[in-house]
């Protein structure tokens, strides 16, 4: 009995493998094809009546329902299985799937998967073990996936995936330049002091990747920064939509009273500087140092658009700007427990 038990548990986790991939493969052709019919007349009626675009199902949610429709599959395909293996009747046999695949599943999507994340996202992620819940109990006898399921993936690969790669386009976050005259900027800090803004070089900017907003800039002369103290990146909760309709709505959030995130900023040595030669063709001016440093920005629910700045304290004990304020798009990036997590935090 062990024997056979132990053939069921290997052959019902072959049968949910390949009915997630079958399910998946069905579910997340079906989704794109409604998706290459949908968005190009929806978004032609945004140009035509006005407005800004904003959809709930982007790539991710997308990716998580075919993922949904892939359990459902497994639930279908591993109850038989493990029935006809282990000897069981199907309405024993389901009550141990639903059980144990549920429970897995809850595992997997609170804790395992990992990716950009919003409420719409959440939700579908929550609701993965029903999905395997019902596929399991309405399991019957007949052997799964049938031909005609087989042939209606195929069809659809056919004809959706060609018709993807000509018309797929990825979007990268965007960021901007310095914007000190957005509203609610004066909450980030003072104006940069005349000396250490005359004393900074035109190599400066900003950059994100992977969740991690970068800041910089080239000081030709480290004395300006004598006595200056707590040193940072500070990263501020901002409305607005970058590339909307009216960009000049952006700004820092009227309710925010701190940044959202914090990153230490350092002055480095002489000679260590990566600006040498700079970008521009010409060498750096002897004795510059960078100023710099780095802070996370995809760990907030709440914060879409993020408003990066280096910040320090003067001589005078007063908080100023010292390089920017930019903008960077931003999206929460992690598992359903780091963003329930976050929630309860109040990020």
């Amino acid at each position: 009995m062990g024997q056979l038990d132990g053939q069921a548990v290997g052959a019902g986790t072959w049968a949910a493998v390949s009915g997630v991939v079958y399910g998946y493969l069905f579910g997340l052709l079906v989704l794109v094809a409604a998706s290459l019919v949908t968005v190009p007349l929806t978004a032609g009626l945004i140009r035509l009546f006005g407005g800004s675009w904003g959809s709930i199902l982007d790539t991710t949610s997308t990716t998580l329902l075919a993922l949904g429709v892939g359990a459902y599959a497994a639930g279908l395909k591993v109850t038989p299985v493990v029935a006809a293996r282990a000897g069981y009747h199907l309405r024993l046999a389901r009550r141990a799937t639903t059980a144990l695949g549920g429970a897995l599943i809850a595992g997997y999507a609170l804790f395992c998967w990992s990716g950009t994340l919003h409420w719409t996202a959440i939700a579908i992620l929550l609701s993965l073990p029903a999905w395997f819940v019902v596929g399991a109990w309405r399991a019957t006898a007949a052997a799964f996936p049938s031909r005609r399921w087989r042939l209606q993936v195929l069809g659809l690969a056919f004809l959706i995936v060609p018709l993807g790669l000509v018309l797929g386009a990825s979007q990268e976050p965007q960021g901007g330049g310095s914007m000190a005259w957005f509203p609610g900027v004066e909450r980030i800090g003072l104006p940069t002091p005349e000396a250490v803004a005359t004393a900074q070089d035109i190599e400066s900017g900003s950059a994100t990747g992977a969740g991690i907003a970068s800041m910089h800039t080239v000081i030709r002369d480290r004395a300006v920064l004598a006595g200056w103290r707590d040193l940072r990146v500070e990263a501020w909760r901002g409305v607005g939509q970058v590339g909307g309709i009216d960009p000049t709505l952006m700004a820092v959030d009227a309710v925010a009273d701190r940044p959202f995130a914090i990153g230490p900023a350092a002055v480095g040595l002489p000679g260590q500087t990566p600006f040498e030669p700079l970008s521009s063709g010409t060498a750096a001016p002897r004795g510059a140092v960078e100023l710099g440093g780095s802070v996370r920005i995809d760990r907030s629910p709440s914060v879409s658009l993020a408003w990066i700045a280096i910040t320090g304290i003067g001589t005078d004990g007063r908080r100023y700007i010292i390089n920017g304020p930019s903008f960077e798009s931003t999206a929460f990036s992690g598992t359903t427990w780091d963003w329930l997590t976050a929630v309860v935090e109040g990020r």
